[in-house]
């Protein structure tokens, strides 16, 4: 199964103390200054050895190449990544506009921080698991989602 993940507010805090986080370790940290949310590397690392394809998909503009440096120093191989320019790209000419479309990547479930983007799975027909910043049981949520649509 392919699953990804959202960056901003879901795998990174928006603010410093949105929840707990890591950075990476001297002297990575000064390529790669984003924290990453405690126990995300590990949730990843997990899933991939379950055998799920493990993915990013942000709308922010962030380039693939760095994306993908970024996670593999924090230790994850990323499957894909989807930022706001692919995304639109995949878009492009279609009829629909959602914030974030993972059927058109094959994606079979989106790790998401907002409801906005769960209202659009709902509308749109994707799957959306919905991390609050303030929840310390997020990963087992997401392995819960992962877990209910596997058997």
């Amino acid at each position: 199964m392919r699953i990804a993940f959202d960056i901003d507010g879901t795998l990174t805090p928006l603010g410093k103390d949105q929840f707990p986080s890591t950075a990476l370790p001297f002297p990575l940290r000064l390529l790669f200054r984003e924290r990453l949310r405690e126990g995300a590397v590990a949730l990843m690392r997990e899933l991939q050895a379950d055998g799920h394809d493990v993915w990013i998909y942000t709308s922010s503009l962030r380039p693939e190449r760095s994306i993908r440096l970024w996670f593999r120093c924090a230790g994850v191989r990323l499957g894909g990544v989807v930022n706001g320019t692919s995304h639109a790209d995949a878009l492009r000419g279609k009829p629909i506009s959602p914030s974030k479309f993972p059927p058109a990547f094959g994606i079979d479930w989106l790790v998401d921080d907002s409801a906005g983007v769960a209202l659009e799975g709902e509308t749109h027909g994707f799957r959306v698991v919905i991390v609050e910043p303030g929840d310390a049981q997020w990963a087992l949520k997401v392995k819960k989602a992962c877990r209910a649509i596997s058997v």
